[in-house]
């Protein structure tokens, strides 16, 4: 399937930003004291935070009286109080009643004077109660719901009138439906018609209304979990301590593809060779729990597998395997093709398993140098991510099975699944900028979503695991390379982006990568590796331990590439790391007698180390001992370069790409050095104390500190 061009080009810009889901400058109020009369920490004023500027904290600020503005100060975080769906839209419904209940009486006792209406400020009263129902109990955030009197005897105005009829909604709704034919221009920041925010609710029917209470979103009685059993709705996972996996297809001859056997082929190699690494949202255990249970009804119902995931790893996983790579671009067009007509489907709705599929099919396309297309679906990932508030508590995600009964009882797994699957999407949005030289998306400072906690290996799930010689861990190496994306975060800015002088980047630079460094020595011991280490054949060829080590080197790589003919400690650090990817590749080969099994992050590892080899033999030149090292580095380059196009090729397609076509060789060099720099967009720095206090607090660590 090809892209729409007018959807491509427009998508082009809308990346340069992620969506403002926050609006810190409400419920706020004024004090007449420098100190918080609860003892609170203070936080920054509505003003700056609107401005995005850094506040001193004082009252009044020093920007509020610079500009003469009115200072307030704020004492509730409103990025952690969140109330429940279930509560809001219950309001929401209560309110769109009473508007349509004042309308229809307003029309009737004052008919000539439609001016009447207008004033009293009621909004569109249809759209209002597209996915509400007629609701005499609204939710509330504290007792679960409050009984409010039946107004519609007092609104009545005879015995054959009644106000309000569901034919008459439905009627009204089908009328806006049908007059709104009209294309609408694209808001700047989005490829959605409407904005950011724009995937509508498929619960438009006008069925009476059941809010679900808050009260129960932790446990599930058996009464409940009998009526879910009598409706046919899908068994959720109860605890994965508990859980096994066990594959209940029929033998009735029917083909699925839980039983396929290049399927079952490509997801085991997706799991055992590239999992965790850049794929630690997609959650091994409750995928393969939803695929081998809920396969019926083409997993129609299933909260954490779909058709489209599945040839979306497939895609990946294929390449893996000489005997099922002809697959993968059929796998890889399947997915594509079935996810862009559900993103662009106005009645969808947003599914964790989109934003999942999206994320592979972005990866997919990196591996065979497609940048822009890759950009193109990560965007979209993040963007269906925003539109079911994934950055939230997992509790209020907004997604298919809203409304469903099954909502109530999602469990502390479940709830723990979620917090990875976010914090997986996390480490890939910033992977993803740092390959393609772009800013994150995905910030600490916008999420409210629990750490991710240490998950068990579920039973049933051995042939999708690498058989390694040491117990999985993915929450410690997660936490902590969310520190070292915020360092990066915060240095890409003064580094590549904000305009200083050659010297006063090298000083970033010195100051980067010392707090990078400090990192790595902060480490618990479970996660510190050295070149002993990496000698170890079975450990460093682990992909579910080395994973962890090649992001390090590539974000090294990257900041320092750029800089080895202006800095000396840019030209020893490149160097260091040479020697030990050097050391990492021939591991690697002996233990598998090839790259077949190779990740990404070998893939852009190996090109970093190609492209920094040929800046040092360039540098070279210009110096004396140019032939003494001549041979050196010739020879280091040639060994990469063999990796990269002769190892690589057959599992990725970027090395063949690179290597047939020049123009794009060409252009993936321009890209390296222009691509950060004509983002316009510069790191908000008034926000970093915030952000690393909730690192802190999040993850425990101490060592953040924003370059000065």
């Amino acid at each position: 399937m090809i892209l729409d061009p007018d959807i491509t080009a427009s998508v082009k810009g809308s990346f340069e930003q992620a969506p403002e889901e926050h609006d810190h400058g409400d419920d706020c109020y004024e004090q007449q004291t420098n100190e918080s009369k609860t003892g609170k920490k203070r936080l920054a004023c509505s003003n700056c935070r609107r401005r995005r500027k850094k506040c001193d904290l004082t009252y009044p600020c020093g920007n509020c009286q610079r500009l003469k503005l009115e200072c307030n100060i704020n004492e509730e975080d409103l990025r952690k109080k969140r109330y429940a769906t279930s509560y809001v839209k219950s309001l929401e419904a209560h309110i769109a009643y009473l508007e349509s209940s004042l309308k229809t009486l307003v029309d009737k006792v004052y008919p000539d004077e439609p001016e009447r209406l207008n004033s009293m400020m009621i909004g569109d009263v249809a759209s209002s109660f597209i996915g509400s129902r007629y609701s005499k109990k609204v939710a509330t955030p504290d007792n679960g719901s409050l009984n409010i009197k039946n107004s519609t005897s007092l609104l009545k105005l005879d015995n054959d009138d009644v106000l309000i009829k569901p034919k008459t909604i439905s009627n009204m709704i089908s009328n806006l439906k049908s007059g709104s034919e009209t294309k609408k221009a694209f808001v700047k920041g989005s490829y959605y018609p409407e904005g950011p925010i724009s995937h509508k609710s498929k619960t438009l029917s006008l069925a009476p209304f059941s809010p679900v209470t808050t009260s129960s979103t932790r446990s599930s009685t058996p009464s409940v979990e009998k009526e879910h059993k009598k409706n046919g709705t899908i068994e959720r996972i109860r605890d994965l301590h508990t859980t096994v996996i066990v594959r209940t297809m029929k033998n009735d001859g029917t083909h699925h593809l839980s039983n396929d056997a290049n399927i079952i082929r490509s997801l085991s190699n997706f799991y055992k060779f590239l999992y965790p690494g850049h794929f630690i949202f997609l959650h091994r255990e409750s995928f393969l729990y939803g695929f081998f249970n809920h396969y019926e009804n083409n997993y129609e119902d299933s909260h954490y597998c779909s058709i489209e995931l599945i040839y979306a790893m497939c895609a990946v996983g294929s390449r893996l395997s000489s005997d099922t790579r002809e697959y993968s671009e059929t796998y890889y067009e399947k997915s594509k093709n079935s996810l862009l007509q559900t993103v662009f489907d106005e009645q969808s709705v947003a599914k964790i398993t989109t934003v999942q599929a999206l994320l592979c099919l972005a990866f997919y396309e990196l591996g065979r140098g497609d940048n822009q297309n890759g950009w193109y679906f990560s965007g979209l990932a993040i963007r269906v991510g925003y539109e079911m508030g994934f950055q939230l508590d997992p509790e209020v995600w907004i997604t298919e099975d809203i409304d469903a009964e099954s909502k109530m009882n999602l469990t502390k797994s479940e709830l723990e699944i979620r917090s990875r699957i976010y914090w997986g999407c996390y480490i890939a949005d910033h992977l993803i900028c740092l390959l393609l030289g772009r800013t994150s998306t995905l910030s600490v400072s916008n999420s409210t979503i629990p750490q991710s906690d240490e998950l068990p290996e579920v039973e049933g799930t051995e042939e999708f695991r690498f058989e390694s010689l040491h117990v999985l861990q993915i929450s410690l190496p997660l936490k902590n390379l969310i520190i070292l994306s915020r360092i990066v975060q915060i240095f890409t800015s003064k580094i590549f982006i904000e305009t200083h002088h050659t010297e006063e980047k090298v000083v970033y630079l010195i100051k980067f990568n010392l707090k990078v460094y400090n990192w790595r020595q902060s480490l618990p011991d479970l996660l510190k590796w050295s070149k002993g280490l990496l000698k170890d054949i079975d450990v460093s060829t682990d992909p579910t331990i080395s994973y962890f080590w090649y992001y390090y080197y590539i974000v090294r790589l990257t900041f320092n590439k750029p800089f080895i003919e202006d800095c000396e400690e840019s030209k020893t650090v490149v160097q260091e790391i040479l020697g030990e990817l050097k050391t990492l590749f021939n591991n690697f080969k002996a233990k598998f007698n090839g790259f077949q099994n190779a990740t990404m992050f070998q893939l852009y590892a190996c090109l970093l180390a190609i492209k920094s080899l040929k800046k040092l033999q360039s540098l070279e030149r210009e110096e004396q001992d140019y032939h003494r090292d001549h041979d050196k580095w010739e020879k280091e380059l040639k060994f990469f370069q063999d990796v990269f196009y002769n190892e690589l090729s057959p599992a990725y397609e970027l090395p063949k790409r690179l290597q047939e076509d020049t123009d794009f060789n060409i252009d993936q060099e321009k890209q390296a050095v222009t691509q950060i720099s004509n983002i316009n967009y510069t790191h908000d720095f008034s926000l970093s104390n915030e952000i690393d206090d909730l690192i802190k607090e999040l993850f425990g660590i101490e060592n953040i500190v924003a370059p000065q």
